[in-house]
Parts: structure tokens; sequence; C-alpha cells
């Protein structure tokens, strides 16, 4: 394909006054990233200094949730630090609007995202339905006190913001760098690659939930394309991690949720291949074939989309 007709969004980079290459691209990368982390970082060490951590308010249960809500949101919401960072090197440098990286004024975008986040939603509660038929796991109501629910809900927002931080990163700016030097093959490959990596720390990854964060990132790229925008799959990111953990209250890539308005417990001897384990729902075999054709279909929507685009009168 030759990148001078890349398909929206990946053709934004073509609209920088002065692109950046690719190796400059993962040094943006990894300062966005990088800013992300400060505020965490500033409450580990206020928590060191004042001796605030979840483990010292272990007598006051209270104090300790609130803390650890807290750090969550904290934690998520400083994913707009990314954005932000990325904002200004696309002002400074780039000389492009914000909106060329997947976010251009359209009719029906609201539509595209709250399909994406329909689409977030249903494919969770067919990984989660599985399990459950099959007697793997055992769901209950978790019972969230007042204060508990008004959380999980205002988690949405922060999980939009985080989601979205990560399809702006990969899907939107870096998927852009390498699709303009080494084509569309290249960019999806290697932001499968670099968002499996971003990942591959967290607790409980294996060899199945690295395969399957792959299969997620390859799917976002194609529903992205399917799209011709970052409208739906930043909501159904957003939408699919919170359902995960403040909906459901699966671990969320290894990360346990603080609130819940459900509860999964294992069952007995449970297969981990079907429930995921201390990874999530993320690392299960039926999470693999719902990504699976995820992706099919996510394909064959774009390649629809291309070839009617290609013979559509201008």
């Amino acid at each position: 394909m030759n990148v001078r007709t890349l398909p929206a969004p990946t053709a934004g980079m073509l609209r920088a006054q002065r692109p950046t290459g690719i190796i400059m691209a993962f040094v943006v990368l990894f300062i966005a990233l990088l800013a992300q982390t400060i505020p965490t970082v500033g409450i580990t060490i206020a928590d060191s200094l004042t001796g605030a951590s979840p483990a010292g308010a272990a007598s006051k249960p209270a104090l300790a949730e609130t803390h650890e809500r807290v750090r969550l949101s904290v934690l998520l919401l400083s994913f707009a630090l990314t954005i932000g960072v990325l904002w200004l090197w696309l002002r400074a440098k780039e000389q492009r609007p914000f909106a060329s990286l997947g976010f251009e004024p359209r009719r029906g975008a609201l539509r595209v995202a709250l399909r994406g986040a329909g689409i977030g939603l249903a494919m969770l509660i067919v990984c989660l339905l599985i399990p459950l038929a099959l007697g793997e796991v055992q769901l209950s109501w978790a019972a969230p006190s007042g204060a508990g629910a008004t959380f999980i809900f205002l988690m949405l927002a922060a999980f939009l913001v985080q989601g979205s931080a990560e399809e702006i990163l990969l899907r939107g700016f870096l998927t852009q760098a390498v699709a303009r030097r080494w084509g569309l093959v290249a960019a999806v490959i290697i932001q499968a690659v670099v968002f499996a990596a971003i990942h591959g720390a967290n607790a409980g990854v294996g060899v199945l939930p690295v395969v399957n964060l792959l299969l997620f990132a390859t799917f976002a790229s194609f529903l992205s394309l399917a799209d011709g925008s970052l409208w739906g799959i930043c909501a159904m990111h957003g939408v699919w991690n919170w359902a995960q953990g403040n909906l459901f209250g699966v671990a969320v890539s290894g990360n346990a949720a603080a609130d819940s308005l459900f509860t999964i417990t294992s069952s007995g001897s449970t297969n981990e291949l079907i429930s995921g384990g201390s990874f999530g729902l993320e690392g299960s075999l039926v999470t693999t074939a719902v990504y699976l054709i995820g992706v099919a279909i996510a394909w064959r929507v774009w390649r629809a989309r291309r070839g009617h685009d290609e013979t559509t009168p201008v």
C-alpha cells in the first residue's frame, strides 16, 4: 500500500508540517508514558513519609478503602498527562491538529463511540458467560456501599481516560508514524508488540495473556480502520476495562479493582485456561476466541469499507 493512500485514521501524520520519524516516535511514547507515572510515584513517596500506606491503614478498613480508591483514581486519571505530552508535541514539533490522530469532526461520532462502548461490553459479557456456564467461576452481588457505588461509576470516566490514552498513543500516534515510513502492515504489527510489551510486567502475565494482548491490539487497529477514527475503539477500550474491574470484579490485566458491583470467585479446581487465573479474563482461551472473531469481523468490515470508498465517485 502506498503510504500516500493510507486509510483513515492512519494517514494523520501526513498532515504534519514536520513529521516525526519512527525512532523519535518511540522517544515521545516513552516520555509520555513516563509522565503518567509521576502522580503515582508522588503518592508512593508521600505514603512512605507519612506512613499512610494501605498496610499501615490495615487496622482502619475505611481509611484503607479510601486510600485504595484515591490511588486507583490517580493511576488512571494520570493517563491524561500522556495525552497532554502528545498534544504539546503535535503542536510544537509537528504543527498539526490533535484531531488528526483520529478525532476529525464528523457526523455520527457519538454514535460510533456508543457503538464501540456496546462492543466492549458485549465482548466482555461473552468472555464471562462461558466460564460461568462451564462452572469454572461463580458470580455474586458485591453489595457495594454508597461510597463504593459512587466510586464504581466515577471509575467509568477514569477508565475512559486510561483506555483513550493508550489508543491515542498506539493506534493513533505510533501507528501513524510507522505507517508513514513502512506502511500499514508494519504499523499494525509494531503497535501490537509495543502494546503487549507495555503490559508485559503486570501481575499474572504469561504466554496466553501476551497472545491475547497482541490479539487485542490487532483488533483495536482493525476496529479503528473500520470506523475510520479512534472514537469507537477509545470507548470500547475504556468500557472493556471498566466492565472487568468495576462491573464484574475481575482483575484488569492482572490489576484488581477496589470496588465492583459483582464479584467473581473460582469454583474449586478452576481451569485457568478458561477462567484466566490471576491475570483476569484477558488470560483466558475464551477471550482468545472472542478476540480472533473480533479481528476477523473488524478486518472484513474495514475491507468492505475500503472497497466502497475506492469505488464511490468523489
